[in-house]
């Protein structure tokens, strides 16, 4: 993923819409498409946690439906902390509870309840088993898993294959969507809360 030029924008609005821009330039037209299932997710949802920020692209997408409350956890948010300000005042001024957190996502502190959950953090199966096994059980509705289709440029369906065997388990978590297109993405509902 790129690192997008952002030091021109001024809002959160802004933000997003640059960003995206951006990032439609570099990978592809329906490389985001998994914020617009997020925002229309959303619409069901109060609360929004992500595992994985990088520069913000998605937070922003999330903080823009007016969530009561948005927590961002990564084991490094020194991209995102140039933009931090935008997303603070927003927050601030649409009453929107925030907190961004420095921690891994497998990080006994890093879990809490929230209606979604997007994860697009280390991309290695082994620890989305573990992120999945860690939070699914505080999700209320849904979790939204970035890069099912495609790995560090090639074809690569492992994370896919880990929901798939996740959901197939003994839980609550069915997969209600997945798009391949692209990185693509992959949308587990909670069957017991939906």
């Amino acid at each position: 993923m790129i690192n997008a030029k952002l030091d021109h924008v001024k809002t959160l609005p802004e933000f997003y819409t640059e960003i995206r821009k951006q990032h439609e330039e570099a990978h592809g037209h329906d490389y985001c498409w998994q914020h617009d299932a997020m925002q229309k997710l959303m619409k069901e949802c109060d609360t929004y946690k992500e595992l994985g920020t990088h520069q913000g692209a998605s937070a922003a997408a999330a903080c823009l439906t007016n969530p009561k409350k948005v927590t961002l956890i990564d084991i490094d948010l020194h991209r995102w902390r140039p933009f931090e300000q935008i997303f603070l005042d927003y927050c601030e001024e649409n009453n929107i509870e925030f907190k961004a957190k420095e921690m891994s996502s497998v990080d006994q502190e890093s879990a809490g309840l929230t209606d979604l959950l997007l994860i697009d953090s280390n991309h290695q199966p082994h620890h989305l088993v573990a992120e999945l096994q860690l939070h699914a059980k505080t999700v209320q509705k849904y979790i939204v898993l970035h890069d099912t289709s495609r790995l560090f440029g090639r074809p690569d369906e492992r994370l896919y294959q880990v929901a798939e065997q996740f959901c197939s388990g003994i839980t609550p978590w069915v997969i209600k969507f997945r798009e391949k297109a692209n990185v693509g993405y992959t949308v587990l509902q909670n069957t017991l809360n939906t």
